[in-house]
């Protein structure tokens, strides 16, 4: 997905986002010293846990639960 500016003036809400540009999916919109335990905004939303540098996915819109992406 391409990252652009919406010139109309009335900004851009999807996925539960709201702003000037298209979200990005490819980095963590949520950072935090703990797993993400909160409901997610879109699915497959990022979370980065900085106290373990481990990176989470969520299942669902709104669903509480989160998957760990990066198992070694």
């Amino acid at each position: 997905m391409a990252i652009v500016r919406n010139k109309d003036g009335m900004g851009i809400k999807a996925n539960g986002f709201y702003g000037e540009v298209d979200p990005s999916y490819e980095v963590p919109s949520m950072i935090g010293a703990v797993a993400p335990t909160g409901a997610a905004v879109y699915a497959s939303q990022m979370a980065l846990n900085t106290a373990t540098g481990e990176v989470y996915r969520a299942l669902a819109t709104g669903s509480t639960q989160w998957i760990e992406t990066n198992i070694r």
